[in-house]
């Protein structure tokens, strides 16, 4: 690429660190092209994911880098969150050594305009019956046990949902919750708002999954929306969206799409058309309770209307008290943020009735459960010893195991290397340092938590919360684990 006058630029070239996280997003978005290498391993990454959906925002803002998405050596299907930038896009697979020349000749066609966009022939949802694992990755039948994955996998949930449907949990390494009991009695009941709080990779969105599998297998009718992949920003206008949300209604309750535009065709604002729509052509059309899901819901407070929006959907919670059709209409809201930061006023917000689930950390029995559905791979001394540097966290309680029971590492070399940057969780600690790497207010309060267990800026406090590395208990705010408090002792010293 180089000889054909091109500069590149190999982000491995870099030493970790704070300078290489700048240095990425200054590439980034200096690039004309990003050219991404899609492996096995490589898709699993936390980094990767964020380097792409930086790449995404600096394409909608100034028209640049182009992705283009090159297979090493991997056919599988991609990550949700990978996905959703890239199909349809250009793509290019290599298989061996073989493949360099005609790869090199597939991406300078690329980068010259004469190859058009091509779906990818292996990314599409497979048909045949299938598996999600127990943080929503789909299986196939030759993965027994798979990698943990950061984030759970919406694209299945219409199958999951349908009677009889053809995917199904693999829960063998699942550690049920109170929150699963209690969500699986409140979600069948009629005229039931449910909010599920919790901090990212907590396992909130595999319990919503859990839960809706359960509502439809009991004859409930089901409508999953996943708010990070509406792709809000400041400029979105709440008619737009409340329509998309009436379509999206119809569309998955089998209604006749087109009643959206004779209710749209009229002169009331579009919270009380969408109202209309559903007191006068949704409900009346079910005997059963129909679940409005909506996962994410914080992705609404990058627009102007957040608060329009969960004030309507307290006005459909009360409406239950005057109109039994309302009975049938329940509303589950799964959050990552205080409630209070999302709406000012408690009379409106939805948040603050029906059940709320505040799900948390696995505790020390937890972890040691899943301990014993891993085969045991740590003694009780090395379960304490983990149970101390993770706290429970879900996800890296989960890579950790994956790493001892299935890659055979012992845990004192996973204990010396915890807080490295190429380390066992290097790659998830680097992506909690890049989301706060230009925002000084954000470090100078993580570091006066990490030495002083408070916090005097409520604004980065609420900020470190959502963003899953502080957790607070009454006037004592601590980093979520200590590898957190560990690593960035280090990085922001």
């Amino acid at each position: 690429m180089n000889e054909l006058g091109h500069t590149v630029f190999i982000d491995q070239d870099l030493r970790t660190g704070e300078a290489w996280l700048d240095r990425i997003d200054a590439e980034i978005k200096a690039a004309d092209y990003l050219i991404l290498l899609l492996s096995a391993d490589s898709i699993d990454s936390e980094m990767v994911r964020s380097e792409i959906s930086r790449a995404n925002e600096y394409q909608k803002a100034q028209g640049k880098p182009q992705l283009l998405p090159v297979r090493v050596a991997f056919d599988g299907m991609l990550p949700y969150a990978i996905a959703a930038f890239l199909n349809p896009k250009q793509y290019v697979v290599w298989q061996s050594p073989a493949d360099n020349e005609a790869v090199v000749a597939a991406i300078v066609q690329a980068i010259d305009e004469t190859l058009g966009d091509l779906p990818d022939p292996f990314s599409q949802i497979p048909e045949t019956e299938a598996a999600l694992s127990e943080d929503g990755r789909y299986l196939t039948s030759s993965q027994t046990s798979p990698p943990p994955s950061p984030e759970f996998d919406p694209r299945f949930i219409k199958r999951l949902t349908a009677p009889g449907g053809a995917v199904r949990f693999s829960d063998k390494l699942y550690v049920e919750r109170d929150e699963d009991g209690d969500l699986h009695t409140e979600i069948v009941q009629w005229g039931a708002t449910i909010t599920i709080r919790a901090p990212r990779q907590t396992g909130k969105t595999s319990l919503l999954m859990r839960g809706l599998h359960h509502a439809r297998q009991s004859g409930a009718e089901v409508v999953f929306i996943d708010g990070q992949s509406l792709g809000l920003d400041a400029q979105s206008q709440l008619d737009p969206f409340l329509r998309g949300l009436a379509e999206t209604l119809c569309d998955e309750l089998g209604i006749d799409v087109a009643q959206v535009d004779r209710v749209w065709n009229g002169r009331l604002g579009a919270q009380k058309k969408l109202t209309n729509l559903i007191e006068d052509h949704i409900l009346p059309q079910f005997d059963v309770p129909i679940v409005l899901a909506l996962d994410e819901a914080d992705a609404l407070l990058t627009t102007n209307f957040s608060q329009h929006f969960f004030g309507l959907l307290r006005s459909w919670h009360n409406r239950r008290a005057m109109s039994p059709e309302w009975e049938k209409f329940n509303i589950a809201l799964v959050i990552s943020t205080e409630p209070y930061l999302l709406i000012d006023d408690i009379n409106q917000s939805p948040f603050n009735v029906g059940l709320k689930l505040d799900l948390s950390d696995f505790d020390r029995t937890q972890f040691g459960q899943l301990n014993v559905q891993h085969r045991s791979p740590l003694d009780e001394t090395a379960v304490s010893q983990a149970f101390n540097l993770l706290n429970g966290q879900p996800y890296l309680t989960r890579k950790l195991l994956y790493l001892t029971a299935v890659k055979q590492q012992p845990w004192t070399q996973i204990a010396t290397e915890a807080t490295l940057d190429n380390g066992p969780f290097g790659d998830h600690l680097r992506r909690l340092s890049w989301s706060i790497r230009t925002q000084p207010k954000l470090q100078q309060a993580l570091l006066q938590i990490i030495r002083t267990r408070t916090c005097s800026d409520e604004d980065a406090l609420f900020r470190l919360q959502k963003a899953g590395l502080v957790t607070q208990s009454g006037d004592v705010v601590v980093c979520r684990c200590g590898l957190y408090a560990h690593y960035f002792e280090q990085k922001l010293r």
